[in-house]
């Protein structure tokens, strides 16, 4: 049945754009990076935490902004 007949015109509706495709995909990354960054560094001694900033170091600049400070990524999948 067309869509007409359930009263939605937009064909698109539901798909993700290349943008936001991209947007979501970097946020991913970032939320990853830190949560490795975490799990890391709760190993507690000087070595892990040394490691946990190197991991938080590396960042792709094609990827974008470096988000920096912990406090500043996405916390769930919606909050992009």
């Amino acid at each position: 049945m067309p869509n007409e007949v359930y009263g939605d015109n937009d064909e698109n509706e539901g798909y993700v754009t290349e943008d936001r495709a991209e947007e979501l995909f970097i946020g991913g990354l970032q939320a990853m990076r830190e949560m490795i960054a975490r799990f890391v560094e709760n190993g507690g001694d000087t070595p892990c935490k040394v490691l946990a900033q190197s991991i938080r170091a590396n960042w792709n600049p094609s990827w974008g902004k470096d988000p920096g400070k912990p406090d500043d990524i996405v916390r769930d999948a919606w909050g992009v």
